[in-house]
């Protein structure tokens, strides 16, 4: 009880502190779980209005979206917070801006002539005109991640926080008004995608990032632009090749459904049963990952020796959050769909039910992942998206060929997916010199309750 005092007086203390992990961790973290609130309340609105096969069409296009707009920089913005001065810090931005630029006029280009061709080769003739829009779309998540990136090197948690809500809250009510007041078509669904890029973009700019004048207003020569492209070509070669498999491999049952014979309204299915699942990932990311990334980074140049017990403190501490998530979902996953939407969602939510087991593990490894780049181990994290990608086809193949039932294939889907994450954590903890007998029999031993447990209850009532 002692201890559990001196704890908790310690976290209230760091939360006083200006600037401190706890702090910056708990405006990001309340600025998820706000925008969380919000996006869970307009959830049941949206479902109201949107059909399964609408949201079909739109997780195909964002298949598209979501692995071209993150990797447009060449992952160059992942980099922002290492340089140690302002002008090498300014180099990298301009670099990653012309690059982000160039990349997204060519796709646009290559979408405007052979958009129909593409649709036809991956099967994905559903999506129709809006292969033509992903261009743009794409441009615009990736000044959206461009911006925030720069927010997190200033370390302007608290702005971000309070902008983040409003355009959260702002997008949300596009997207009811659009689909109840025009059309409760995929137009709605892609529009407010970039009108919620576009306006945070624009809101960090002008009201987050102090800098950003200044930022803009310096100018480089070509030597000095070639010299940044150099100094951290490891992003470029490996972080963003393992970024684009992974954001990819994330997005493969939506790529790979109708390919594989089953209906568009599977892929709105899937799709639905990740904006519950995504909720927890999403308040991770930007509640703590990035929050861990920037202390991760300190420590890694100034005191090396406190990494491995602050990566192990919050290791733990996601665990067991992520448990209770994961035990309400496992258990009453399908009845929640039914109660908060209705009959036509219920498929999502056993969909829900099964790739909970998938998401635990991937929950509780994802904000150690970017360890990885602190440590310059690039080459390792790209070998890890290649064998997860490989495993990801192969689940999605041998499911096919042994079940037409879409409920089945999403649990061997989830189960494969499980392992490798797994292995994944082992992973992190070995490169910090962390026991790995120590992290699997927490781990499995954690997982195993919450899993065999649900499974009990699920089976007695």
């Amino acid at each position: 009880m002692k201890n559990l005092k001196k704890s908790i007086n310690e976290i209230f203390s760091s939360l006083k502190e200006e600037g401190s992990f706890v702090q910056n961790s708990a405006w990001m973290f309340a600025s998820s779980g706000i925008s969380i609130l919000i996006q869970f309340a307009f959830f049941t609105i949206l479902a109201r209005i949107y059909s399964p096969a609408v949201y079909g069409v739109f997780g195909i296009f964002n298949v598209y979206v979501s692995t071209l707009g993150n990797t447009a920089s060449l992952s160059y913005n992942q980099a922002f917070v290492i340089p140690g001065s302002k002008r090498e810090f300014s180099a990298l931005l301009r670099l990653t801006l012309w690059i982000t630029l160039f990349f997204s006029l060519v796709v646009t280009v290559v979408t405007l002539v052979a958009g129909s061709k593409i649709l036809e080769i991956f099967s994905h003739e559903e999506m129709g005109q809006w292969i033509f829009w992903v261009g743009p779309t794409s441009f615009l998540l990736a000044l959206d991640r461009i911006s925030s990136d720069w927010a997190i090197r200033n370390k302007e948690f608290k702005k971000q926080t309070k902008w983040s809500i409003g355009i959260t809250l702002s997008s949300k009510i596009f997207n009811v008004a659009f689909g109840m007041l025009v059309s409760a078509s995929t137009a709605g669904l892609v529009f407010t995608t970039m009108l919620q890029h576009l306006l945070r973009s624009m809101a960090y700019a002008a009201f987050v990032i102090v800098d950003f004048r200044d930022r803009m207003r310096e100018k480089f020569s070509m030597h000095e632009l070639k010299k940044v492209a150099r100094s951290f070509k490891e992003f470029p070669l490996f972080i963003n090749w393992g970024n684009l498999i992974n954001i990819f491999s994330n997005n493969l049952p939506a790529a790979m459904l109708t390919p594989l014979g089953f209906a568009i309204e599977n892929v709105g299915f899937y799709t639905y049963s990740l904006i519950v699942l995504d909720l927890p990932i999403r308040m991770l990311g930007s509640g703590v990952a990035s929050v861990f990334m920037q202390k991760a980074a300190e420590l890694a140049r100034e005191r090396m020796h406190e990494l491995a017990a602050i990566t192990w403190k919050l290791y733990r501490t996601i665990l067991i959050v992520s448990l209770l998530f994961s035990f309400v979902v496992f258990v009453f996953g399908e009845k929640l769909y039914l109660l908060l939407l209705n009959e036509r969602w219920g498929e999502a939510g056993r969909a829900a039910e099964v790739l909970i087991i998938f998401y635990f593990f991937r929950m509780i490894s994802s904000p150690l992942s970017s360890l990885f780049n602190i440590l310059r181990k690039e080459k390792q994290y790209f070998l890890f998206q290649v064998v997860l990608l490989i495993f990801r086809i192969g689940a999605m193949l041998l499911g096919a060929y042994f079940t037409s039932d879409f409920i089945t294939l999403m649990l061997i889907y989830s189960l494969v997916n499980a392992f490798v994450y797994f292995v994944l954590c082992l992973w992190i903890f070995k490169l910090i010199q962390v026991s790995m007998l120590k992290v699997t029999l927490f781990t499995l031993g954690s997982s195993m309750l919450c899993f065999g447990g649900g499974y009990l209850i699920k089976l007695l009532f």
